[in-house]
């Protein structure tokens, strides 16, 4: 970080803004971002004493300030990399499967595969991140009311009695949605956001607790639908030659695969904690 990520002098003639208060800083002190140089007030980032003397040292400074957006893009960092990595071995099942067309032109296939992988895998990457924050309800009754945001709000009020069982305090809502088209038989899925993607995989790792009647999972893109049908055909042939259902399915490091009912049972021992972060973070390099 340069000498004057935390300033203490006349600024009258810069138009420096708190990206968190959108104030702009006139005689104060701030604090810019080392990733992306953003600024924001000492008090609204929650900088302690101790953290700002160390940020105001003008050499051997060991602490870097990040604002909240580098902070959340480092945090979902992990993801993205086991989206990747998820995505790769789907890549390469695909291949397997066109190596074993024989009917089909075969070299004309691999002389052009890099350019094609990479912009469906960018395009993959980009819709899964839009999803990490939704859920998807099936069961949840459709209200009958004409107005568009009373039937929002019913559906809002629906399913929030079935996320306060998992929080003390109920996820903020952003949004709902309605998929497809209307059915008198039964209710559509609904599509709900939440405000955090965090939140999002702590519901879906205790579903299985849930009993009641409204069930829920979390939004799939077209690429991971069809990967989950591959591997329940699959399931389904494997456990038919081994006479009974010897495999499931189980999600490893958020990448669904087949794996024996023991290991299974080994795994959902395992309850890895997350750690919430907080506004605006200082880290020790």
């Amino acid at each position: 970080m340069s000498n004057n990520n935390l300033i203490d002098e006349e600024v009258d003639d810069l138009e420096i803004v708190c990206t968190l208060c959108t104030e702009k800083i006139i005689n104060a002190k701030f604090a810019r971002c080392d990733s992306c140089g953003k600024s924001n007030h000492y008090n609204c980032a929650k900088i302690t004493p101790t953290e700002q003397r160390s940020l105001e040292l003008r050499s051997n400074r060991r602490l870097k300030f990040f604002c909240n957006d580098c902070t959340n893009g480092m945090s979902a960092l992990p993801q993205i990399l086991s989206t990747i990595s998820v995505l790769q071995d789907e890549i390469k099942l695909l291949r397997q499967s066109i190596s074993e067309c024989k009917h089909r032109d075969i070299t004309s296939v691999d002389q052009q595969p890099q350019d094609f992988d990479i912009e469906q895998v960018i395009e993959e990457i980009a819709d899964r991140q839009m999803k990490r924050r939704n859920i998807i309800f099936h069961g949840v009754m459709e209200s009958e009311k004409l107005n568009v945001a009373e039937r929002q709000a019913e559906d809002v009020q629906n399913v929030t009695k079935t996320l306060s069982l998992f929080n003390d305090n109920c996820p903020n809502i952003i949004m709902t949605a309605r998929l497809g088209k209307k059915n008198s038989n039964k209710p559509r899925p609904l599509r709900v956001v939440l405000d955090d993607p965090r939140t999002v995989t702590s519901i879906l790792k205790r579903k299985n607790l849930y009993k009641g009647p409204i069930g829920f999972s979390s939004d799939k893109t077209l690429q991971q639908r069809k990967h989950m049908l591959s591997l329940k055909n699959e399931l389904e042939r494997l456990n038919s030659i081994e006479g009974g259902q010897q495999k499931t399915i189980k999600y490893i490091k958020g990448c669904p695969k087949i794996v024996d009912i023991d290991l299974s049972k080994s795994l959902n021992s395992k309850n890895p904690s997350t750690s919430p972060t907080k506004s605006g973070s200082t880290t020790k390099m």
